[in-house]
């Protein structure tokens, strides 16, 4: 039994985590899909996506779903009335002629539905409206009778929804579904880079995905820093579009992108024990180890992405760890001279300083592994991967000491 309660629970942080990641990638999906050059979106702002366009607002309410028969959308749906009454509440802050409402569902309205006028923006809305407002009178009515009994009311998960319907005028409730339209099966999230491709024109199609993938790369995280309120809360159209054209450039030049400028690893994550061992030798600081676990996790990070992404990227890889093996090497090399007749806390002064040289001016005084390369972590932490390798060493004898 806990097993399965476990499941469940990675199962709904996984779903939850997932709709998300939809929402960030269907905003940039519709911004894309725009011509106007003064198109923008917003993500979790009065809806899950925000598009500003021409003058014209377009809300829209995603219920992304990762089964594999997603459920339809009906009048009995939690999820329309869940929508219905985020609508209803942002009805103060837009003004209704310049507004849509999208309720985007990755399953499907049964055609025999009145929910099926919804999905077309031209098409009358009266019996949908008597539809919906017999339901909500009946979900109403059966938590009322039920509270009325002693009974738990039923419906709960529906109820703002059917209030909140209820409680606007009949006029208001017809000029509101008079503005909403249904998507049904749409594009589901594994889905999307190729969608994003798709409208990438200028760029030659063997490498659009690519191209598709790193502008969502980028798209994620400004979305995120717009939710910390580390940028503005709108992403405007013009800044996509000169990321796609850096994007045209990198391709072009072959050049390669730092992925991990911006992160830091995992709160537990752990480094293989050589890292800090071979610190430890030199007596390095908790700063030395802090520096060197973090740029650590970045290069490791960003070779394995490299290779995912083109396997051809190893034999670039491996000529890089020998060029910083030999910069090494000619430092190291002259350090155990210099340390021959010095004693063991001095030996480790000189080890310390190697140590600190691969944080601090290595990346500028090594060639890059690319030419337009600036981001340091990647010299930084390979000199920590091929530490944990036992390539290179901080310590004159650090081979020695750590035979075991």
């Amino acid at each position: 039994m806990t097993e399965n309660i476990k499941s469940n629970a990675v199962h709904e942080a996984t779903a939850a985590a997932l709709g998300f990641y939809f929402q960030s990638q269907f905003a940039l999906l519709k911004l894309i899909s725009q011509t106007s050059s003064d198109a923008a979106a917003a993500v979790e702002r009065l809806d899950d996506v925000e598009l500003k366009v021409d003058g014209q607002q377009l809300f829209y309410q995603l219920k992304h779903s990762i089964k594999e028969f997603p459920p339809p959308v009906t009048l009995a749906s939690v999820a329309l009335w869940k929508t219905i009454k985020v609508w209803i509440d942002a009805l103060p802050f837009v003004s209704l002629a310049d507004t849509t409402f999208h309720l985007v569902a990755v399953g499907k309205v049964p055609t025999d539905s009145p929910l099926m006028s919804l999905c077309d923006l031209d098409s009358d809305r009266k019996a949908l409206l008597q539809a919906m407002e017999k339901e909500a009178d009946r979900v109403l009515t059966e938590r009322s009778d039920a509270k009325s009994a002693g009974a738990k009311p039923p419906h709960s998960a529906r109820a703002p929804g059917c209030l909140a319907f209820h409680a606007l005028a009949p006029s208001a409730r017809l000029s509101l579904l008079r503005r909403v339209i249904i998507q049904q099966d749409t594009a589901s999230i594994g889905e999307i880079p190729n969608e994003v491709a798709k409208r990438l024109h200028l760029i030659p199609q063997v490498q659009r995905l690519e191209a598709a993938k790193r502008l969502l790369q980028w798209w994620d995280q400004q979305v995120i820093f717009s939710l910390c309120e580390k940028r503005e809360r709108v992403i405007q159209r013009s800044e996509m579009e000169y990321q796609i054209s850096s994007i045209i450039a990198d391709l072009d030049n072959g050049t390669l992108v730092a992925d991990f400028s911006e992160f830091t690893q995992p709160e537990d994550y752990e480094p293989d024990g050589l890292l800090t061992r071979q610190i430890a030798l030199v007596d390095g600081r908790p700063s030395d180890i802090a520096k060197a676990i973090r740029a650590q996790w970045r290069a490791k990070e960003q070779r394995s992405k490299w290779i995912t992404n083109n396997p051809e990227m190893r034999s670039k890889i491996a000529g890089y760890d020998s060029v910083l093996t030999e910069r090494w090497s000619d430092r190291h090399s002259q350090m155990v001279e210099d340390c021959a007749e010095l004693e063991p806390s001095q030996v480790a002064n000189k080890g310390l300083e190697l140590l600190r040289w691969t944080h601090e001016k290595a990346p500028t005084q090594v060639e890059p592994i690319s030419r337009g390369w600036t981001a340091h972590y990647y010299v930084q932490g390979t000199f920590q991967v091929l530490a944990i390798d036992l390539r290179v060493g901080w310590h004159a004898n650090y081979l020695k000491l750590l035979k075991d």
